[in-house]
């Protein structure tokens, strides 16, 4: 009886963790994004025009905007930490905006920290 009473209160007590940690990163998530959209849109805007030009699409109404840890195209692998890259890839927040559905679709990772905006070409 005492058993059962103990793994239930385990139970509960790991749930109320998961469930904490859940609202604290969903919360967190939106914050940043709410903060961040618009600068990284004109930055994704301003990277695109710089690279190809007044033909270049619009960023101004992305189909998805996500938060992201970490650019993956940044060359530098985990174990290599006095890489002055690692934090790109593996400590900064970056606003992740595509423009459309499917694997061609353009994506623009803009970097929080740094205040970059990265164009490619899915």
């Amino acid at each position: 009886m005492l058993r059962a009473l103990v793994v239930a209160l385990a139970v509960l007590a790991g749930a109320k963790i998961w469930a904490q940690d859940r609202l604290y990163r969903d919360g967190a998530q939106d914050a940043l994004i709410r903060a961040y959209r618009e600068r990284a849109i004109a930055a994704c805007q301003s990277e695109q025009i710089f690279r190809a030009g007044a033909d270049a699409p619009l960023w101004t109404r992305p189909a998805s905007v996500d938060l992201v840890i970490g650019r993956s195209s940044v060359d530098v692998q985990i174990w290599q930490l006095r890489s002055d890259r690692w934090p790109a890839r593996f400590k900064h927040p970056h606003v992740v905006l595509t423009l459309g559905i499917g694997e061609s679709a353009p994506v623009c990772e803009y970097d929080v920290i740094e205040g970059r905006a990265y164009v490619t070409q899915m």
